[in-house]
């Protein structure tokens, strides 16, 4: 099963929206193709952003809403201790959390819209792609095994 650190700009685009790809991906995650990886720092920030005033409107979020979502996340992913320390991204280093958590995980990758997590493309062989890119690697993998059932 793959193991994906989810940036929190998808995880929050995600449920927030109805549509696109961060909208998908957490789909396809609920539908269980792959496991998120997070960490206690990565639900802080998840947590605080969905508390954003312009978050909460947009969707028209409830404390419940947000509780129940922050829920899902802790009951449904894989999470790290976040116990290692690293500057991998000297821009960003805020960012550092996705990486930790990845390597914690030995996740496969970490999808990211951050400019910063992109413009590294990988990190100790963790490859890092946008929410587009990560869907057709998805789309992939669901032919490839398709193709596998179809021949047996």
């Amino acid at each position: 099963m793959l193991k994906v650190v989810l940036d929190t700009n998808v995880i929050i685009s995600g449920v927030i929206t109805d549509h696109g790809a961060p909208f998908n991906i957490l789909r396809r995650w609920r539908n269980g193709e792959f496991v998120i990886v997070v960490s206690e720092p990565i639900l802080q920030e998840i947590d605080k952003v969905f508390h954003y005033p312009k978050i909460m409107k947009k969707r028209r979020l409830t404390e419940q809403d947000i509780r129940d979502a922050m829920d899902r996340l802790r009951k449904y992913s894989i999470n790290t201790p976040s116990n290692i320390n690293l500057e991998a991204i000297p821009e960003d280093p805020a960012d550092d959390k996705f990486i930790i958590a990845a390597i914690e995980a030995e996740a496969d990758y970490i999808i990211s819209g951050d400019r910063h997590l992109k413009k590294i493309g990988s990190y100790e062989g963790i490859r890092i792609f946008s929410p587009d890119e990560f869907l057709e690697i998805l789309d992939a993998e669901d032919n490839n095994s398709k193709g596998y059932k179809n021949r047996t």
